[in-house]
């Protein structure tokens, strides 16, 4: 292992709190740096107000710290501010896309996904699909190599959309959604990138992966829930009908009618969670900071160390991954079911995740029906890793089979 990162595990207030904890459950949310804590208590105390509306100092404070953030969340994946709006969350955004493209759906018409895909980015789609009678279709992914089967005999002339995940939550594979997009591309079909997995460890660029929109979680990114960043093409964004209606997204209103504003300001009606916001683009700057230290490099090194140990537990069965991944690893042992693991693991304080991890099609597709999934990020040791495989170790020999 490389010495150039030093986890800052001391700015973890929760950890500080809980220093036997061993928090391996960072896909699912990441635990939270003080300097974000700070930046949310700092908004509360210093410049809560509504943004946009009001003509007092404060309301002009508070609308300069959300304008502010969504510059910091812009430039973070390569985008003009002017393109990116403020979510409620991931889940929030997808729902809001489905029903609001601009896309003239016919009966028959396909829209294309993968097996790989959180329910959150197939659960919209479902329900569009049966609104509008439409198909959907799917990209296995190979159970060999954790990557994405043949895709390009999948996209015809009735594919009308393509939605993808950047990243398997499940296994960490980093799909090449750059490739889907240029195909999409020749045939003018539109690309939703779901972000929320890759964020925290994949430098996103929405220019290089030529998407229609990209949305992620701040929570993935060490910032807070009740914010996700939602980026969509002005070629998008123009065309389309907010996904609410209310305040903040009108510049006149009739008895029967109202005009909208023309910026992506119409995709956040009502009044914004300002702190939230103000946090994860304070949780962005964060994690820039660590990348430029090293965490990146660090946490890929972690997990070839992680991967290593469980390969040599022949009772252990690792899922694939590929070459391109996430800090992410996960597994089953056929003699123990994933939650007896995981029980087990958080009677000696190590927060693990198992079950089928909102991504049922993965798994149904392989045949497995939950798995222990270990999420690194970066407060994660070198010495929690081989405390995790001990304690793996020890519950094969207490829960595991008995040989007579």
């Amino acid at each position: 292992m490389t010495d150039s990162y030093q986890p800052p595990v001391a700015e973890f207030p929760l950890l500080q709190q809980n220093p036997q904890l061993i928090y391996l459950d960072s896909a699912a949310t990441c635990q939270v740096p003080a300097a974000v804590l700070n930046s949310y208590q700092h908004y509360f105390t210093t410049s809560h107000a509504n943004v946009h509306r009001g003509s007092h100092r404060l309301g002009r404070t508070a609308t300069d710290m959300l304008e502010r953030a969504r510059g910091i969340a812009a430039d973070f994946i390569g985008a003009q501010p002017a393109d990116v709006a403020f979510s409620p969350s991931t889940t929030a955004a997808l729902n809001g896309l489905a029903q609001q493209l601009p896309v003239n759906w016919c009966a028959g018409d396909e829209i294309l996904l993968t097996d790989a895909e959180h329910h959150a980015n197939i659960l919209p789609w479902q329900r569009l699909a049966m609104q509008h009678r439409l198909v959907l279709r799917f990209i296995p992914v190979d159970p060999v190599s954790g990557q994405l089967g043949e895709w390009q005999q999948l996209i015809n002339e009735r594919t009308r959309l393509i939605s993808v995940t950047l990243a398997s939550n499940i296994t960490g594979a980093v799909f090449p959604v750059a490739d889907l997009s240029d195909a999409a591309r020749q045939r003018e079909i539109p690309v939703i990138v779901d972000a929320a997995q890759a964020v925290a460890h994949t430098r996103l660029n929405v220019a290089k992966l030529d998407c229609d929109a990209l949305v992620f979680s701040g929570h993935k990114a060490y910032g807070l829930p009740g914010c996700a960043v939602l980026y969509m093409h002005s070629r998008l964004w123009r065309r389309m009908e907010p996904f609410v209606v209310g305040g903040g997204v009108v510049s006149q209103v009739s008895r029967h009618e109202a005009e909208l504003i023309d910026s992506i300001q119409r995709f956040e009606a009502g009044t914004p969670n300002t702190g939230a916001i103000s946090a994860t683009a304070t949780a962005l700057e964060w994690l820039q900071e660590q990348r430029q230290l090293g965490v990146s490099v660090y946490l890929q090194q972690l997990r070839q160390q992680l991967l290593s140990g469980l390969q040599q537990r022949s009772w252990l069965q690792v899922l694939p991954a590929g070459d391109v991944h996430t800090p992410v690893v996960s597994f089953y042992c056929p003699d123990i079911h994933a939650y007896d693991l995981a029980v087990w693991l958080d009677e000696h304080q190590i927060a693990v995740r198992a079950g089928h991890h909102c991504a049922q099609l993965l798994l149904q597709s392989w045949d497995l029906t939950a798995v222990v999934r270990i999420s690194l990020a970066a407060y994660t040791t070198e010495k929690q890793v081989q405390q995790l495989l001990h304690h793996l170790d020890e519950a094969w020999q207490m829960l595991g089979p008995t040989v007579e």
